[in-house]
């Protein structure tokens, strides 16, 4: 019995041996290496066809040893040995037509997970019955309040919300923009503005005034068609929630948010998204990658990117701010930017109320880490994001309506812009606030954008 377990092993590594040395001269003849998109590569993907075409059209159609077929298998990357006589074929009436050649394409489709079986997971019918019904009413309410602040909902959940039958579908809410033949003749790089925005505004050519009026109703704005008359005949149809009802959706957001067989279900749904995603990274990660690679005259550095949801007062770095504040106390030290008890303080002063010099300050010292006590804490997220602690230097460096107007502000954006402009496909959406305290704050916010010359091609503006 030993004797023939080791001859019947012996046979097995022979075989190995025997396959591993088949791949080995295959390979040989590869004229680079395959360890990179060896089927799906752009770069040689169709001389590595021609070649693969050729060298099948000179073999001949004959039964062929397992050890060798498995090897042509793996070198053409098929995968039967039914394809391989298919393809066999399709070289020969290749060459019935007088060699003619002929792309073939190989395309496999990404590789797709389906998990069978009821969806209980475990968990009783009932809570998942109640859960899914919780789910859809939040849906409702956000589809509701969308609508009314006149934005896009998403198609796929409105199609999903209208075929449980919970309300007709209004097709047109969901429309999008018509595209219009300037639209669809867009180049590839937009065009940049040759003159600036705020040059050349005259006051006396802005449009009239319309006349319209506003009055505050029970905490509600309301527009009114004529200054002089407000009342309900000219006041203007724009739909809202009343407070009554909005306390009412509000109790039931709050409810379900509360609410433990909700939160399992989210949760377990989450978790199963998640794992479905990562199962599709594992499978189609490198078809991805190569696809992505056949995009003609687009890597990921020249393709453009927005970065949104950035505040205005975070968009440099550490190091960017550090560096502007280091620069402002060596260039302007006797500048007056602070009004401390009816007296003006220079930068100097400042700087020296806090025993601080510009050789003291680090990005340690300036301490404005949003990590991850600030994550869904806005209240800590103010409190830190001041440099070195102090909010009189938040106020002079990083404020727009301070006693210097918001000058060091805008020159650390500008230099910002600067950097995204150098970089070409690189844009952001920056965010400035309004926290409605005073009724001149918009025309303070404007006449900062304005002075200083706060504008750039790559950055759009949002306010909130």
């Amino acid at each position: 019995h030993p004797v023939d377990l080791r001859t019947s092993m012996e046979e097995k590594f022979k075989e190995i041996a025997e396959d591993l040395f088949t791949r080995s001269m295959a390979e040989n003849e590869m004229r680079s290496a395959p360890y990179e998109f060896p089927e799906d590569s752009p770069i040689e993907q169709l001389e590595e066809r021609r070649h693969r075409l050729e060298r099948q059209i000179s073999q001949d159609i004959k039964l062929e040893p397992e050890i060798l077929l498995r090897a042509k298998q793996d070198f053409m990357k098929i995968d039967s040995a039914a394809d391989l006589e298919l393809m066999m074929d399709k070289s020969l009436d290749v060459v019935d037509v007088g060699f003619k050649e002929r792309e073939i394409l190989v395309e496999r489709e990404y590789q797709r997970v389906s998990i069978s079986g009821e969806e209980k997971c475990g968990v009783p019918f009932t809570d998942l019955v109640d859960a899914a019904k919780c789910v859809v009413k939040a849906l409702l309410i956000r589809e509701k309040y969308i609508n009314r602040s006149m934005q896009t909902f998403c198609k796929t959940t409105a199609h999903a919300l209208q075929d449980l039958g919970t309300n007709p579908l209004d097709l047109g809410i969901y429309d999008d923009v018509a595209e219009t033949p300037v639209d669809a003749d867009a180049p590839v790089h937009p065009p940049v503005s040759e003159t600036h925005p705020y040059d050349n505004q005259d006051p006396s050519n802005m449009p009239a005034d319309a006349g319209y009026g506003c009055l505050m109703v029970g905490g509600v704005m309301h527009v009114y068609n004529k200054r002089t008359n407000m009342d309900k005949s000219t006041e203007l149809d724009l739909p809202y929630p009343d407070l009554k009802e909005y306390i009412a959706d509000m109790t039931v957001m709050m409810s379900l948010i509360i609410n433990g067989p909700v939160k399992s279900f989210c949760y377990r749904r989450l978790q199963y998204l998640s794992s479905k995603f990562q199962m599709h990274i594992l499978l189609n990660e490198m078809k991805e990658l190569a696809a992505q690679k056949k995009v003609p005259h687009r890597d990921f550095y020249n393709i453009r990117k927005v970065d949104t949801h950035i505040h205005a007062s975070s968009c440099m770095n550490q190091k960017h701010l550090l560096r502007f504040i280091k620069r402002a106390m060596k260039k302007y030290p006797d500048e007056i930017v602070h009004v401390e008890q009816g007296r003006g303080q220079t930068l100097r002063e400042v700087f020296e109320d806090m025993n601080l010099t510009a050789y003291d300050l680090s990005v340690d010292t300036l301490d404005m880490h949003a990590d991850r006590n600030t994550f869904h804490r806005f209240d800590k997220f103010n409190s830190k994001y001041n440099p070195i602690g102090e909010s009189i230097l938040r106020e002079i460096f990083i404020k727009t309506d301070n006693y210097i107007e918001g000058k060091y502000f805008a020159h650390i954006v500008k230099e910002v812009m600067s950097d995204l402009e150098e970089s070409k496909y690189q844009n952001s959406e920056l965010r400035l606030s309004i926290y409605g305290r005073s009724r001149d704050e918009w025309d303070k916010l404007a006449q900062w954008a304005v002075n200083h010359r706060v504008y750039s091609d790559n950055v759009r503006w949002l306010i909130q």
